[in-house]
């Protein structure tokens, strides 16, 4: 079922939707509280809603969905649950990075996508050993993922500080650069850098690593 709500409004019908599923029969109040907007805004919103035959308000009173704003709801709630799982449970993002990835994906899924994806968490929850596998897959991936597409130590400049988060590539490295001192948790500051080399100071230490040692130390942005 196609319709033309814009992203915000979909997010006004899924709130909608979710607090009666929640047993709640919700007001203004409710709605502007769950989407962290003003009172004013999600009133303008439902007036758009009610104007297109997705909800009925009574005045100063209950919002409630109409048969057409219940299949509407019904579609824009499944494709951000399925995300959600998706990204919680295969992927392992935390549910706050993933309420916010999919608020911004699910307004733009088409029928295949959607049906692909749930096909896929079907297959995997009817094989538990191959989801498991999968997961551990994923989770040994993003530890030893390339290093270009996180922050590094060589990515930062003299006099800069940060954390050290983790170290990628394989237990190798990982085991060498540990005996150097670069352990995960470690706060560091860059006070030399060349063409090949950085040095940083930890805990009165001077830790010298070289380019490409020091591209496998992820740190806090």
């Amino acid at each position: 079922m196609e319709n033309n709500l814009s992203e915000s409004l979909e997010n006004y019908l899924r709130a909608v939707y979710t607090l009666q599923i929640d047993g709640k029969v919700p007001r203004i109040k409710d709605i502007s509280n769950m989407l962290a907007v003003k009172d004013a805004s999600a009133a303008e919103a439902i007036k758009r809603l009610e104007k297109e035959g997705y909800v009925k308000h009574e005045r100063y009173g209950y919002v409630n969905l109409t048969d057409k704003g219940m299949l509407a709801a019904e579609r824009v709630y499944r494709r951000y649950i399925i995300l959600i799982d998706f990204l919680v449970n295969v992927l392992g993002i935390s549910k706050e990075q993933a309420y916010n990835i999919a608020c911004g994906i699910e307004h733009h899924m088409t029928d295949n996508f959607y049906i692909s994806l749930d096909g896929l968490m079907l297959f995997l929850k009817r094989n538990p050993i191959e989801f498991n596998k999968a997961k551990e897959f994923i989770s040994k991936y993003q530890k030893s993922m390339p290093h270009d597409l996180k922050t590094t130590l060589w990515d930062l400049e003299p006099s800069e500080s940060c954390e050290v988060l983790d170290i990628s590539g394989g237990e190798k490295q990982r085991k060498n650069l540990i005996s150097k001192g670069a352990t995960p948790g470690l706060r560091v500051k860059v006070v030399g850098k060349t063409q090949n080399y950085i040095e940083v100071l930890a805990n009165e230490i001077i830790i010298r690593l070289t380019k490409n040692e020091a591209k496998h130390v992820i740190v806090a942005d």
